[in-house]
């Protein structure tokens, strides 16, 4: 009985899953299963002549129809599902797993397993109007629909976190029975040891010595705007600091909230946005930080937060949703709505050197909790589960 697991998140350009964490999330599942699937276990399906960012074996790939683009990115998802839908419904497969909720079309003729990363659109769609993404708009309120459709037609549901299965249970109905929490974790490279290599991937990115360090990327659940204040508070005291947004980040044309809190900072000059770099050079960032700060209202696991425990890197974050949960007692966490509590808690980072350690340390052995083998191996029974069904 052969799982489908698919693997259109590892194509260049694909819905800009690539430097976010679903695309980190497809590429190291799909390592991880190759290395532990029995041949006829696990395939991973790509569309025709795409542009791959990571490997996919030859002998577990299926070839998809490619998807050209549309008149717009609503037009082309739904082409994109029913497409998938009626070649999923010609080949059928024993089962397919969809990697991110996104991606799952509504209706498909085998059984499907699609990872819920987080509900925030399903909860929180007022926080995305400024955007024009937000649950005022009747595209959004479509693919929300159509996307509840696809999760309450799986048979099974993977969440990263207990948090989240709470979440999905409470905002869509979703039994109880059919959510399975499989934590992520950060990728090997994460866990090297630093290298007189960082410092030339640093300079080469234009780093400056020392700097705080957001990870990403820059949506509306992120409030960007607030860390920015609150590094603009916390600079005035330490001129040589700077704050570095790595990711899908852009400051766009100055008339979006990001731009104009940076503009009036008084710290433009110190505030980086190297955007999204090559994923080899992503852990030597991170080792290079003072602190990795996070200003989240909402995470369905937080990814960044386990990347800097394996890289030892500080983390100072708000206790959101999931945060709490991964971070356990390896972070310095504060109230969601003080950010004058975070900007307190960076300052007691900055300032205490043995502090530092002690994170750094407990970071380390927390991130031993969260790896990509464990993850696979759970996946695998789930596969297991929807073939007996």
């Amino acid at each position: 009985m052969t799982t489908w697991v698919d693997g259109r998140g590892l194509q260049s350009g694909f819905k800009e899953h690539a430097g976010r964490g679903i695309g980190t999330y497809v590429a190291s599942l799909a390592q991880a299963l190759d290395e532990r699937a029995a041949e006829d276990e696990v395939r991973f399906f790509v569309e025709k002549g795409a542009e791959l960012i990571a490997p996919v074996p030859l002998q577990r790939r299926v070839l998809a129809p490619s998807v050209p683009g549309g008149a717009s990115r609503f037009a082309t998802l739904l082409r994109q599902h029913s497409t998938l839908s009626l070649w999923l419904a010609k080949r059928r497969p024993a089962a397919v797993h969809f990697a991110a909720q996104t991606d799952a079309p509504a209706l498909c003729a085998v059984p499907t397993i699609v990872t819920v990363h987080d509900v925030v659109l399903h909860r929180h769609g007022e926080w995305y109007e400024s955007s024009g993404e937000g649950s005022s708009g009747w595209r959004f309120r479509v693919l929300r629909a159509l996307e509840r459709h696809a999760i309450l037609r799986a048979s099974r549901i993977i969440v990263p976190s207990r948090v989240t299965a709470d979440e999905l249970a409470a905002s869509l109905q979703v039994p109880p029975h059919r959510i399975v929490v499989v934590p992520e974790a950060p990728a090997d490279r994460f866990r090297a040891p630093p290298s007189a290599a960082d410092a030339d991937v640093r300079r080469r990115l234009g780093l400056p010595p020392r700097y705080l360090l957001h990870p990403g990327g820059g949506d509306a659940r992120k409030r960007l705007p607030d860390l920015v204040r609150v590094f603009a508070d916390v600079a005035r005291e330490r001129p040589e600091l700077c704050l570095v947004l790595l990711g899908r980040v852009s400051l766009g044309d100055g008339a979006s909230e990001l731009a104009r809190a940076v503009e009036a900072s008084g710290v433009r000059d110190r505030i980086r946005v190297p955007g999204i770099v090559d994923a080899r050079d992503v852990p030597a960032v991170y080792r290079g930080a003072e602190a990795v700060v996070l200003a989240t209202r909402h995470e369905g696991f937080g990814l960044p937060v386990v990347e800097a425990f394996a890289a030892g890197a500080p983390v100072v974050a708000t206790a959101a949703s999931a945060i709490a949960e991964v971070a356990g007692d390896a972070a310095r966490l504060v109230p969601v709505d003080q950010p004058a509590a975070l900007g307190e808690a960076i300052r007691t980072v900055l300032d205490d050197a043995a502090l530092r350690e002690e994170l750094r340390a407990r970071g380390r052995r927390r991130s031993e909790q969260f790896r990509w083998e464990l993850a696979a191996e759970e996946t695998l029974a789930v596969y297991a589960q929807v073939a007996r069904a």
